[in-house]
């Protein structure tokens, strides 16, 4: 499935010297691989591949998904030839392990400098046949043939595993909402015969060679645990994007919304970070849930799934989750929930529940408050849509349609439009936000309050954001500051006539 992500993506991409391999100037030892695709069941998604003295990064070309793995994490790493391409496979220390596509031959030395371990080269089976040797190799399913593999999945991808008669085993992997394109090909289900004699899976007395291998695939693939057990039933939940009322289920590996019309279902592992957002000016906070890939309704994506709580909604809740599976989330999640009850504001309550089963991290407004100081975002536009701009510690979100968050890594450069000296300007009562992207992305934000410039002005610039009008915002200042001492003045002088 790897091979066939990386053939299918190399058609598509069109690379340069530069784009694959650029040193960074300055960076310290930074060496960067462009378009760089990260392999998975499914579509492959493109981004940037960092080598750092400390570790790689890689992140997803336009922002969302980013992987962090430090040195001391790394336990081997391979490199294999599939088709015109390379793959780099880094196995980490967890025995979870990291597939990239995308690298050329040359890439090779450079890696080699950059890991500890060493990059072992790995030759991959390419005469096409389909038997040969199946273990459970740390997290991975991996197939075999004489000696070389020809294929590998993560054991965290499957969902489901039954048998098909008395030898066959079927493997099914994720088919939730989540996706980037519907003529995209995804990796959904495999079969496998297991011979009786088989001398991996050795039969006994009640169990033939397959359900052996079947009942290995379902303990380490988690999959014993009732996972289709609801831990949490919140009825009637209002969402605004997608529009709806919702049944919100929280299971053990996945979020399921049952609508009316339509079911969505969420992998935690799909959940990015999770955002409480409180509204200024009426009693309600956004939940926001970012997902990569996003889920999708026909064919709208959305990447971000807002969920609307009253704020005068208070809730009591008991999740249902037994000592061993409340331990193993502890463990994955870093001790999310520390106690089954929790009890409080419903989008507090909904949000470290989330938190403790997916493990995203959440994100609240902070420093930034808006000129009256009872709220953390600005009323603006973006086209025909009203809705909030949150100046977020790490990004800009807005809110509501669409929902668009833009990281502060990812901007060139802002420029406060309609702020000039001009007549019109000093008249106008608002003004408006352009922030440009480092994809060449343009965003819009009209008519915020003109009450709102200086403390978004003050703000932008303590995060040292590129700002392109910098001289004439500048003196737009002063020359408010002097009219407002002008006007402060004649008053004074009129009180003492």
């Amino acid at each position: 499935p790897r091979r066939g992500a990386a053939r299918a993506a190399s058609g598509e991409r069109s690379r340069s010297a530069i784009a694959m391999a650029a040193e960074v100037a300055g960076g310290g030892g930074v060496h960067q691989f462009g378009s760089i695709c990260l392999a998975s069941t499914g579509s492959a998604p493109q981004g940037t591949f960092k080598l750092e003295t400390k570790g790689f990064t890689w992140r997803k070309q336009g922002g969302g998904k980013t992987i962090e793995v430090s040195s001391s994490e790394i336990r081997d790493a391979f490199w294999s030839r599939s088709g015109r391409e390379f793959i780099l496979t880094v196995k980490k220390n967890d025995g979870s392990q990291i597939s990239f596509v995308g690298f050329r031959e040359r890439d090779l030395e450079e890696l080699r400098s950059r890991f500890d371990s060493g990059v072992r080269v790995l030759e991959l089976s390419a005469d096409g046949r389909n038997w040969g040797d199946l273990e459970i190799v740390d997290k991975q399913l991996v197939f075999e043939s004489e000696g070389k593999k020809c294929f590998e999945v993560a054991m965290k991808d499957i969902t489901q595993a039954s048998l098909q008669g008395k030898n066959e085993v079927a493997v099914e992997f994720q088919t939730d909402d989540t996706g980037t394109a519907t003529k995209e090909d995804a990796l959904v289900e495999m079969t496998f015969y297991v011979p009786p004699d088989s001398s991996t899976y050795f039969a006994e007395e009640d169990k033939t060679s397959a359900k052996v291998f079947l009942d290995s695939v379902l303990e380490k693939a988690d999959l014993v645990t009732s996972s289709d057990d609801v831990i949490l039933s919140m009825p009637e939940v209002a969402v605004v994007v997608p529009r709806g009322r919702y049944e919100c289920q929280l299971h053990m590996n996945f979020l399921k919304l049952v609508g009316q019309s339509q079911d969505f279902k969420i992998r935690y592992t799909n959940i990015m970070r999770v955002f409480v957002l409180p509204k200024v000016h009426q009693p309600q906070t956004l939940v926001v849930l970012s997902l990569d890939p996003p889920i999708r309704k026909g064919q709208t994506f959305y990447p971000h799934v807002l969920f609307q709580f009253h704020n005068d909604e208070e809730t009591e809740v008991h999740l249902n989750l037994s000592e061993e599976n409340l331990e193993k989330k502890n463990k994955q999640n870093g001790n999310g929930i520390p106690d089954r009850n929790f009890s409080g504001a419903s989008s507090d309550v909904f949000a470290k529940v989330v938190r403790g089963l997916a493990g995203a991290k959440i994100s609240r407004p902070q420093k930034f408050k808006n000129s009256s100081g009872e709220g953390h975002c600005v009323r603006c536009s973006y086209k025909s849509d009203d809705g909030y701009l949150f100046p977020l510690e790490k990004a800009f979100f807005y809110v509501q349609k669409p929902p668009i968050l833009i990281l502060f890594d990812d901007i060139s450069s802002v420029e406060f439009a309609r702020q000039s000296m001009s007549q019109y300007s000093a008249a106008a009562k608002t003004f408006d936000l352009v922030v440009k992207t480092n994809s060449d992305q343009e965003y819009l934000f009209r008519s915020i309050q003109k009450q709102e410039w200086q403390n978004m002005f003050t703000f932008i610039q303590e995060r040292d954001l590129k700002i392109e009008n910098l001289k004439q915002v500048q003196q737009s200042m002063n020359a408010a500051g002097g009219r407002a001492a002008g006007q402060a003045a004649g008053n004074l002088e009129g009180g003492g006539g």
